[in-house]
């Protein structure tokens, strides 16, 4: 699979990881070069996103909780929203051009791992507003993805 040609988000799960008495190392396959990493943290019943980046490709590793992405292609015109639960140890992939959303379910903690320019000055360029789902949307995709959200 060609990552940068990718067009819906999808979910990586750790590769290879290394169990001793010590702990757990999990490892996971970055898909681009990684020039910025951010910690963000979510409470429940929050969105975050809904945007598009038109050239950067965004990874999500989920250090706990929850949440759920809601996603469509902008490149084809046929394309429909579509949903999935990301969770703990998921690294979510999101290809340029996708518009996404995070509905949080928990508590939640990720690393924003992209490359490229995220200046705040020149935000509109790099990142797009593009509205996929509002408040009044949560508790509906809370029910469709219930049994996969908790």
């Amino acid at each position: 699979m060609d990552p940068l040609h990718e067009r819906a988000e999808y979910i990586q799960k750790t590769s290879n990881p290394f169990v001793d008495v010590r702990g757990r190392i999990d490892n996971y396959d970055l898909v681009a070069p990684i020039n910025m990493a951010n910690i963000i943290t979510s409470a429940p019943r929050t969105i975050r996103a809904n945007h598009y980046h038109p050239e950067q490709l965004q990874q999500c590793l989920v250090i706990s909780g929850s949440y759920i992405s809601v996603f469509k292609d902008l490149l084809r015109p046929d394309a429909v929203l579509q949903s999935q639960v990301v969770r703990a140890g998921d690294l979510s992939v999101m290809p340029p051009m996708v518009a996404h959303a995070m509905i949080f379910t928990e508590d939640t903690v990720f690393l924003n791992l992209v490359g490229g320019n995220r200046d705040r000055d020149t935000f509109g360029k790099h990142t797009v507003p593009f509205t996929l789902v509002t408040d009044a949307d949560i508790d509906g995709f809370i029910e469709k993805h219930r049994e996969r959200a908790l």
